[in-house]
């Protein structure tokens, strides 16, 4: 295993070296993101997952109403629960609180992630040292030749072309909590015939165990760690019911950190989306957040009651 690690890290070194990684691409926020869990002082109440959560949380307003130092973690679903869970971890202290909001793809084939990961690893190759599974490598090294043409095909397509000051898929679009707030007030796309949990796999068991482990672990250190449901439109809750419902008995049989409300809580309307799934607009992110509110209140009323003093 320790070969394929390094021939992994020389490959995308040499990819670095000879096609610079693209600092302009969404996935190039991951290195603010860890300044700002790195940071932040404690006790932090950090948000992990995907762009559901980039795209639909206004932690400023957690923030003010919890008296947490908020971090939104949430960045793309395709680096993989494994690699978001290994990123954090080593950043939560004492009396620090984790949300877990995985969408629902990292239980279903993508909790190791896709290709998008090795981008990840080109714009922070410190992320090597938490590529640690079989399934990992594997998917790393079945997609390195595509991802090298790829990449090469980009950085021609946008040698010389000025960025876009207004780009909301682009680390600018974050602010200083890690939300993307620049479509709030944009026009949205028709989301109804988009698809998800396209891979015909069942409930993934290992990332059970994983935040299995992850939640043991961070509670040794005096941390907790919860979970919610990422937010979904209604109609496709419906579509996809019968996963969701054994993913949800799943869940309530082997997972041992609490789940803090039922998936169902999450569907909304389908006029709360922005351009996805999984992107809520400035009506969604804001009965989103109040939500997320009202879940957590009760499993943190300290920082509630200091909050309101």
């Amino acid at each position: 295993m320790s070969v394929m690690v390094g021939l992994l890290a020389a490959t995308a070194a040499f990819v670095v070296i000879v096609v610079p990684p693209d600092r302009g691409d969404y996935l190039a926020v991951i290195t603010d993101k860890m300044a700002m869990i790195e940071s932040a002082k404690g006790p932090k109440l950090v948000f992990v997952g995907g762009s559901n959560l980039a795209f639909g949380l206004d932690s400023a307003r957690v923030a003010s109403e919890t008296g947490y130092n908020v971090v939104n973690m949430g960045m793309g679903f395709n680096m993989g629960l494994r690699f978001m869970l290994d990123l954090v971890e080593p950043r939560i202290q004492a009396d620090d609180v984790v949300v877990l909001v995985p969408e629902y793809n990292l239980f279903f084939g993508l909790f190791d992630g896709d290709e998008r990961l090795l981008d990840v690893l080109g714009l922070y190759p410190a992320g090597f040292a938490y590529v640690r599974s079989p399934r990992q490598y594997y998917n790393l090294a079945r997609n390195l030749p595509r991802h090298v043409k790829f990449k090469i095909n980009r950085y021609l397509a946008t040698l010389g072309r000025e960025p876009d000051p207004d780009c909301i898929y682009c680390p600018q679009a974050f602010n200083r909590y890690g939300d993307v707030e620049r479509h709030l007030d944009r026009p949205g796309k028709d989301v109804a015939s988009m698809d998800f949990l396209r891979r015909p796999t069942g409930v993934d068991h290992d990332a059970i165990r994983e935040i299995n482990a992850f939640g043991a672990r961070i509670e040794a250190v005096g941390a907790k760690a919860f979970m919610l449901f990422p937010c979904i439109p209604e109609l496709h809750y419906e579509r996809t019911r019968t996963r969701i419902e054994q993913l949800y008995s799943d869940l309530r049989a082997e997972l041992k950190i609490p789940v803090l409300a039922e998936p169902a809580r999450y569907a909304f309307p389908i006029e709360y989306f922005y351009d996805w799934v999984y992107h809520l607009n400035r009506q969604g992110r804001e009965v989103r957040t109040q939500r997320v509110l009202a879940d957590l209140g009760p499993v943190i009323p300290s920082r509630y009651s200091q909050a309101e003093r």
